[in-house]
């Protein structure tokens, strides 16, 4: 995030303009910048010298909110890593992520807290007891605090304290007062790390960090690196970028879209999500002001973007979904403000870009990212027009390859395996190696690059996806190479579901599509393939297109056919199979088992 002296030079330039605005929350440049002050102060008090010996990490969960932005501020203007974590995991997997990064300090909302819990319960190698615990919310309270009430004393203008305000008594609630409340008001020592009654490590809630004494200096950063949890695969892996690899990276940011301190940018992804994370970073830099939404309800998106005269925003695919089919989301594109939706696009389709451009505008930009590569492929409104899914061109300062099985770069036309060179990919694995190969693209290798010349010899990411770069340099994705089920590692069967799926998300007659291989007893090995209508009374025209499809694309695998309501997308953009298969395998078997009966009958 932020750091402190990039907030107070447009305090300087622009005190009351606005920085940060969540719900009635509204904070100017000014606020924002006392807020991480003292929010740094505070926290600063709370890490002993032994404690800084060591790295210090922090991790965070909670949805975007105007505190968590605060917060993520003040770790960077101390150099402490805040690493966000998807609540959605289970908690073997958040709590072996935990023991991966061993931090120091871990930011939480109420919503989240009891995941935390269960986590750390199961977390052998992270000690309790050694974490300073940052709740967002005020203690025994659930309820978001704003104005006087968060901070439990006198307000300024936009809900924060006034300068030199301490907060000296709980929210008139009801709610049960901190102990560092406590200890003021019965005259003893402050002692901020104190627990709560039934906590192990020590609690300092954010209306308390809030309430520091401005710093008169602030120590120099600790450590410069920037983390990223990559999601699935059979262990947790987190991913390394140096702090100069990230200033290129919001400079290409920069030039890529054309952000400026007149935009309003709209958080609409939860700010764990790497790329979303990176673009609240890159225009707050600029100077833009961020409108944080933690509900994802397509009414709100569309009246925040309306309200607050949004001009770019990043949404994960399952809000962005809703917000097309509701009817106020034509408002947006009528207004003329919006320009540059930015999404996840591994897993869109035909109905949604088309649907976008209609309602929306020509905005939609369908990003190609993963935490490992960041940034890698972009295909622009006017470009994905013409161009089949899960296609990009290279972003600016960033070149795509693609490898042959002895890894050389191959000439355009010919598939292999997608290398990633650039400023938005990762040094490394925080536990773990990569394969990074060290290749000179050359002329005649018809690499994907936006810069503009040969770069010469250059450090390339060997990813595990399968591709193909055309002669205009635009890669398309066909497959993975690596991390498949083991029912799935036929590399011909996998290739062919690559492609079907593929098929099926350029088809218009469908607003949304997935094709999953299972294994089960009662379906055997077979293909589930959910999909969603354009609209109601469109599923048989569905049914029909995608029996073709699966009987021309893979007709050795049966194929079960299941109109949903729903497919539940990750924030990421990647589809939660596991969720999905809760859903509808037990109506395909009963479907199958009254198929069976029906045929008994009339055998019989």
């Amino acid at each position: 995030m932020i750091r402190i002296e990039h907030i107070r030079r447009h305090a300087t330039a622009r005190p009351d303009a606005t920085a940060v605005v969540d719900s009635a929350v509204r904070l100017s440049w000014t606020d924002f910048a006392d807020a991480v002050g003292r929010c740094a102060a505070g926290l600063t008090e709370q890490l002993p010298e032994e404690r800084r010996a060591r790295p210090v990490r922090a991790v965070f969960l909670s949805g975007p909110r105007w505190e968590l932005a605060v917060l993520l501020a003040a770790c960077a203007t101390l150099g402490i890593p805040c690493t966000g974590l998807d609540p959605a995991q289970d908690t073997d997997r958040l709590a072996r992520t935990l023991d991966l990064l061993g931090p120091s300090i871990v930011i939480v909302s109420s919503e989240h807290a009891p995941v935390l819990d269960a986590a750390l319960g199961a977390a052998p190698g992270t000690d309790a007891r050694e974490l300073l615990r940052v709740p967002l919310d005020p203690p025994a309270e659930s309820a978001r605090p704003s104005g006087a009430d968060a901070a439990g004393g006198a307000a300024g203008p936009n809900g924060l304290p006034e300068p030199g305000a301490h907060v000296d008594a709980p929210r008139a609630t009801g709610a049960a007062a901190s102990p560092a409340h406590a200890d003021r008001a019965a005259g003893r020592p402050e002692f901020a790390g104190r627990p709560d009654p039934g906590s192990a490590e020590p609690v300092r809630p954010f209306p308390d960090l809030l309430a520091s004494d401005p710093p008169r200096r602030l120590p120099e950063p600790l450590h410069q690196e920037f983390l990223a949890v990559v999601p699935g695969g059979s262990r947790p892996r987190v991913t390394v970028r140096g702090s100069a690899a990230e200033g290129r990276a919001l400079i290409d940011l920069v030039d890529e879209f054309g952000f400026d301190a007149h935009d309003v940018h709209l958080v609409a992804a939860p700010l764990w999500q790497p790329l979303s994370l990176q673009l609240a970073r890159t225009l707050l830099t600029v100077g833009g002001a961020l409108v944080l939404d933690d509900t994802g309800d397509a009414e709100v998106l569309a009246a925040l973007i309306a309200a607050e005269h949004v001009t770019t925003t990043m949404i994960e695919p399952g809000a962005l979904g809703r917000l097309l089919v509701h009817p106020d989301s034509a408002a947006p594109a009528r207004s003329g403000r919006l320009r540059c939706v930015i999404t996840p696009g591994r897993h869109l389709g035909r109905w949604t870009v088309d649907t976008a451009w209609a309602r929306l505008g020509p905005v939609l930009h369908l990003a190609l990212t993963s935490p490992e590569t960041g940034l890698a492929g972009l295909l622009t409104p006017e470009e994905s027009q013409v161009t089949r899914a899960r296609t990009g061109r290279a972003v600016l300062g960033t070149t795509v390859v693609v490898l042959g099985d002895e890894g050389e770069v191959l000439p355009a036309g010919r598939p292999g395996r997608l290398a990633i060179a650039g400023p938005h990919v990762m040094d490394g694995y925080l536990d773990g190696e990569a394969e990074f190969r060290t290749l000179d693209p050359g002329a005649d290798s018809g690499a994907g690059s936006a810069l503009g010349e040969d770069a010469g010899e250059r450090r390339f990411l060997v990813t595990d996806d399968l591709g193909v770069l055309d002669e205009h340099g635009r890669f398309t994705l066909t497959g993975r190479a690596g991390g498949v089920r083991a029912a799935v590692r036929d590399r011909a069967v996998d290739a062919a579901l690559f492609r079907l799926e593929s098929d099926l998300l350029n088809l218009p007659c469908l607003r949304d599509t997935a094709v999953v291989r299972v294994s089960l007893p009662t379906l055997g090995d077979a293909l589930v393939v959910p999909f969603i209508a354009v609209a109601v009374g469109r599923e048989a025209t569905g049914y029909a297109a995608l029996r073709t499809a699966c009987a021309r694309r893979v007709p050795s695998i049966p194929a079960h056919v299941i109109a949903v309501d729903h497919i539940p997308y990750s924030p990421t953009g990647r589809i939660r199979t596991a969720e999905l298969l809760r859903a509808v395998v037990p109506i395909l078997t009963l479907n199958l088992q009254l198929e069976q009966t029906v045929h008994q009958e009339i055998s019989a």
